[in-house]
């Protein structure tokens, strides 16, 4: 008897579990191109917040963040690197744009993932950027759910960084502005691919090269602690650089400019994520960073 019974509890737990399971299914769907349908379709029937999450972003992000109604909570978390803007693959005007209409705009350096949260009913996990190609053109596929705490949890990761790092950093209208002048300043090249008989498909890829064609309009953008981080890493004699070799360039003149303030370091180091996200260095291991543009 007592295996018997044993046997109808597990039976019972199984069966549970799986009526559990396939309610959690009915909540998810796929999503295939057009992208735009079904976020439209959410975007007219939200009523607290729109959160979306996308590295590349043009004029198709501002029409879905007009979808909803002026009192909707509306942010973006997008990357503001500079060369992304300089080959055209994001907008900044679009960025500015969004500012003006009230969009809370973020910046996190390395973003992939694209992600859409309507208030805390529906989320779409997606390979749709927010552009017009993502959304309408291409071949896209994403999963939605409406499974609140699913929705929740998506929005929560977004908004903290999508891992151990920094979390996305709210840009103002000025500062977005401010990246004009040095996106003036860099210079795309693409390189010249030798002629072979045989080439694989990566030798096909042409990589853009980034160039600073002309510095003091590159440093026009910056100001106060931000400028002299960045006059510290272009003083760097190599594109590879440590940590303290930046605080040797740049301590004496914070200690100068900033007698009042003690944390120089901690303050160098906040600056250089700021120009992480603006893709002019990159991290490359604890205490060591690359630049990104050639000089």
């Amino acid at each position: 008897m007592n295996s018997i019974g044993t046997w109808l509890n597990t039976t019972c737990s199984r069966l549970r579990r799986c009526r559990k399971n396939r309610g959690r299914m009915a909540n998810l769907q796929i999503v295939t191109t057009p992208t735009r349908d079904w976020l439209a379709e959410r975007a007219h029937t939200c009523s607290e917040r729109m959160l979306v999450g996308s590295p590349y972003v043009n004029d198709a992000i501002i029409e879905l963040t007009d979808m909803v109604s002026n009192d909707v909570t509306r942010t973006l978390v997008t990357r503001t690197d500079l060369r992304d803007f300089a080959v055209g693959a994001s907008s900044l005007d679009t960025l500015c744009t969004l500012v003006k209409d009230g969009v809370a705009v973020h910046s996190l350096s390395d973003l992939h993932a694209k992600i859409y949260v309507f208030d805390d009913s529906s989320a779409l996990v997606t390979s749709a950027n927010a552009t017009r190609s993502g959304m309408r053109h291409n071949l896209e596929c994403g999963l939605g759910t409406q499974d609140a705490r699913v929705v929740k949890a998506l929005a929560c990761s977004l908004m903290s960084g999508l891992g151990p790092g920094e979390p996305p950093q709210e840009m103002n209208l000025k500062e977005l502005e401010g990246l004009y002048a040095p996106l003036e300043a860099i210079k795309v090249s693409m390189p010249k691919m030798p002629r072979t008989a045989a080439r694989t498909p990566d030798e096909f890829a042409e990589v853009p090269t980034f160039s600073i064609e002309d510095r003091e309009k590159l440093l026009r953008g910056f100001t106060g602690w931000k400028r002299l981080t960045l006059e510290g890493v272009l003083s760097m004699p190599d594109d590879d650089f440590e940590l303290d070799d930046l605080y040797r360039a740049c301590e004496p003149t914070a200690v100068e400019q900033y007698p009042d303030n003690h944390n120089v370091q901690p303050k160098l180091r906040q600056q250089l994520q700021l120009l992480r996200n603006l893709g002019i260095v990159e991290f490359v291991t604890p205490g060591n960073y690359k630049r990104t543009l050639n000089l």
